[in-house]
């Protein structure tokens, strides 16, 4: 019994936890995200360069692939950015089914 009232209380503050991301209407989200200074080499349908990014609290930095509407990468900047995430309606076979916007930039730092 002790042990479904803890589990029950766990999720509880869980479910109250501050969220990273915040949603708006119809079903976009706002997330914080930062970009890495530097393109990597990646596959998607061909050999290309993608920028890394990470959505905090996540310390680990993967691959992005999608483009962000309104955000020109320069080489050589760390950047901390606000951007809105939705979903494509019925996406291409070969498309992502996430689309991305710039809201703002937070944050934009040359690379020592």
């Amino acid at each position: 019994m002790r042990a479904l009232v803890l589990a029950l209380g766990v999720m509880a503050c869980a479910s109250h936890a501050p969220s990273r991301e915040a949603s708006t209407q119809d079903g976009v989200v706002r997330v914080i995200m930062e970009v890495d200074a530097h393109r990597v080499p990646c596959t998607g349908e061909a050999r290309t360069r993608c920028v890394r990014v990470r959505v905090p609290p996540d310390t680990s930095w993967k691959l992005f692939y999608d483009p962000i509407e309104g955000f020109a990468f320069e080489e050589g900047y760390r950047w901390r950015l606000e951007v809105e995430r939705h979903r494509v309606p019925n996406p291409p076979a070969d498309g992502s089914s996430l689309a991305y916007r710039l809201v703002r930039v937070l944050s934009k730092e040359k690379e020592r």
